[in-house]
């Protein structure tokens, strides 16, 4: 009962621990894939954003171009047109200039000769009445003449002051508008600057993190394969531990005897045997003398693959060699090989191998380490290396959690024999009872 309790308890904690790594994998890598997706996702909206405003500035710097466009065709058209204004200037100073010419001539004149006079004595030198009327009818032209000539005057020099105004104005008008268009797309060529140097950085953004994504789901194939194959491993140790314990236990014979044989209590099922070398010295309820040699030579004990001794733990009977040569040489099971010797099979395999070879041949493989008749079995990469651990009991500490085990191992510096004081939980494969 015991032991099928016990190997419940091996094997819950195998498969647990089998799939714990693939679980465990998954959810870290996954959120940190979510989180690569995310960053992704959220560039890709602000870029999309800025292409929008890109697009924008970029409508409104052609509207400023079209208006630059027409404005020029204007200013050109203005151009035009002050040069006509120009050329009128011209003329207009032309005519007040040779205005001025005869106007100061008739001035002199009138000075020299007093208009009075001449007006009088064209009248009174006239042959007749009509020409007298003609003489007075053409010095009131005259008169009329320069009065109008005076007027135009006026009239040509406004003209010309009022189109070199408008020509003034205009130019000011073409001039600021030119400016303002100008300040415009500068203005909005600075931003389109901006918002491209955003793009850059959103898209540097969005291919660093599909990298990053990349290479986490790349991680992610590696981790869980490497899961799967540990998880392989667990549950081929737990199905080999499983079907050892699944044979019944074959208690040892009850024979007669040589009265030679101490006689013990039937609760204590004292073995007496000379070729029981690794039946554990160090079990209270086992006892050994030297004069329990003489089995009964006239009765014919049945084979028994092993032994059961008082403390419920089984020991296979099966005898082993004591040379540690079957292990390489110095690794862990050397090791433990070299402290243990006939207690333990010859080719058990690595370190990780152990629980499943020692209960395929009949070990006991459980939770509850022993001093001085366990030993410990480390997973990969728990203590040691890659390929598992296992280490002597020297002393427990269960009120603390903890043991004292003897050891070859190598942690970076080639092997070496020590003892170490590590955690009971730390030996997830279990201890042998040897």
């Amino acid at each position: 009962m015991k032991k099928n309790i016990l190997s419940a308890i091996l094997m819950s904690t195998v498969i647990l621990s089998a799939v714990a790594p693939i679980s465990g994998v998954n959810a870290d890598t996954n959120s940190d894939i979510a989180k690569q997706d995310a960053t992704i996702s959220s560039a890709q909206s602000a870029q999309a954003q800025a292409q929008k405003q890109v697009d924008n500035i970029q409508s409104k710097i052609g509207s400023i171009q079209a208006k630059q466009a027409d404005l020029k065709n204007k200013m050109e058209k203005l151009k035009v047109e002050g040069k006509k204004l120009n050329a009128q200037v011209s003329t207009l100073r032309q005519n007040i200039n040779e205005r001025n010419s005869s106007l100061q001539a008739q001035a002199r004149s009138a000075q020299v000769n007093s208009s009075t006079t001449g007006y009088l004595d064209a009248v009174v030198n006239s042959k007749s009445l009509s020409d007298a009327i003609q003489k007075v009818t053409a010095m009131a032209t005259v008169t009329s003449a320069n009065k109008n000539m005076l007027d135009q005057q006026q009239k040509d020099i406004q003209a010309v002051q009022a189109k070199l105004a408008e020509n003034q104005k205009n130019d000011g008008i073409m001039v600021a508008a030119e400016n303002d268009l100008t300040k415009q797309t500068k203005d909005l060529a600075g931003q389109e600057a901006q918002l491209k140097v955003a793009q850059l950085n959103y898209q540097l953004t969005i291919t660093t993190a599909q990298d990053k994504k990349q290479e986490l789901e790349a991680q992610k194939v590696a981790a869980e394969k490497a899961a799967t194959e540990q998880a392989n491993k667990t549950k081929a140790a737990a199905a080999a531990v499983a079907k050892a314990n699944a044979a019944p236990i074959i208690q040892m014979p009850k024979t007669a005897v040589s009265s030679s044989v101490s006689t013990a209590s039937a609760e204590d099922k004292t073995v007496s045997s000379s070729s029981t070398p690794n039946v554990n010295p160090a079990t209270p309820s086992k006892e050994v003398s030297s004069t329990d040699t003489d089995i009964n030579k006239n009765s014919t004990p049945t084979p028994s693959p092993s032994i059961n001794i008082s403390s419920g733990y089984t020991i296979s009977s099966t005898h082993y060699g004591t040379n540690p040569g079957t292990y390489v040489a110095p690794t862990c099971t050397f090791y433990v090989k070299s402290v243990m010797g006939s207690r333990v099979g010859d080719y058990w395999g690595n370190g990780e191998d152990w629980a499943a070879s020692a209960s395929a041949d009949g070990f006991t493989v459980d939770n509850n380490p022993v001093a001085g008749s366990t030993i410990a079995v480390f997973g990969p990469n728990v203590r040691g290396g890659s390929y598992g651990h296992v280490a002597v009991v020297e002393n427990v500490n269960k009120a603390a959690g903890t043991m004292v085990i003897g050891e070859a191992i190598d942690l970076g510096n080639g092997y070496f024999n020590t003892t170490s004081t590590v955690k009971i939980s730390d030996a997830n494969y279990g201890f042998i009872h040897v």
